[in-house]
C-alpha cells in the first residue's frame, strides 16, 4: 500500500499484510492505521476491560474478545504511536445517530432504523456513526456485529459504505 501523498489519498481502510502496511513503497513513510481500525481496537480494548472488571474472564465471550483484540493489534501494528490515524478525504463529518437508533440496530428493529434513515434523505444517514463514547462505529458495522442480516441488506440498498 502507498502513503497518502504518494497515491493521492487512496488506501484500503482494512489495511494489507503486515510487511506491506508499515511503509509506503515509494517514499518509505509510515502509513498510519485508518480510523476504522483504531475504532475497532479501542472498542475491543474497552470490551475486554469490562469483562475483566466484572470478573468474567473464563467465558467464551472473553476469549473471543481477546482473540479479536490480538488480531486488531496486529493490523494496527506495534509501531503505532497511539495518536496518528489515516484521515479520510471527506469534507463532511458523518451524521451521528441517536442512541435509540443504535439500540434499535442491536435489537433488530429494522422498521425504526429505516424510518429514521428515510426521515431525512438529504443527510447521509445510511452511513451514520454511533457517538464518540461508543467508538463512532458505522451503522452497517453495528448491524454486522449484531448479526442483523436483513437490516444489513436494507442498509446496503440505501447506499451504506462497506468500507465504513
Amino acid at each position: 500500500s502507498f502513503c497518502d501523498g504518494c497515491l493521492d489519498g487512496w488506501r484500503s481502510r482494512y489495511g494489507v499484510e503486515e510487511e506491506m502496511r508499515r511503509r509506503c513503497p515509494i517514499c518509505r513513510a509510515r502509513i498510519p492505521p485508518s480510523k476504522e481500525m483504531v475504532a475497532l481496537l479501542l472498542t475491543l480494548q474497552k470490551d475486554k476491560l469490562k469483562l475483566e472488571v466484572s470478573n468474567n474472564t473464563s467465558s467464551e465471550r472473553y476469549h473471543r474478545t481477546c482473540g479479536l483484540l490480538k488480531e486488531a493489534e496486529e493490523r494496527v501494528g506495534a509501531d503505532w504511536d497511539g495518536v496518528t490515524i489515516l484521515e479520510d478525504n471527506d469534507d463532511k463529518p458523518p451524521v451521528v445517530m441517536p442512541y435509540y437508533i443504535a439500540r434499535a440496530i442491536r435489537e433488530g428493529d429494522a422498521k425504526s432504523v429505516l424510518k429514521w434513515i428515510n426521515a431525512n434523505r438529504r443527510e447521509d444517514r445510511a452511513n451514520a456513526t454511533s457517538g464518540v463514547d461508543t467508538a463512532s462505529m458505522p451503522v452497517l458495522y453495528i448491524a454486522a456485529a449484531c448479526g442483523q442480516l436483513a437490516l444489513m441488506s436494507h442498509l446496503l440498498q440505501l447506499g451504506a459504505n462497506v468500507d465504513g
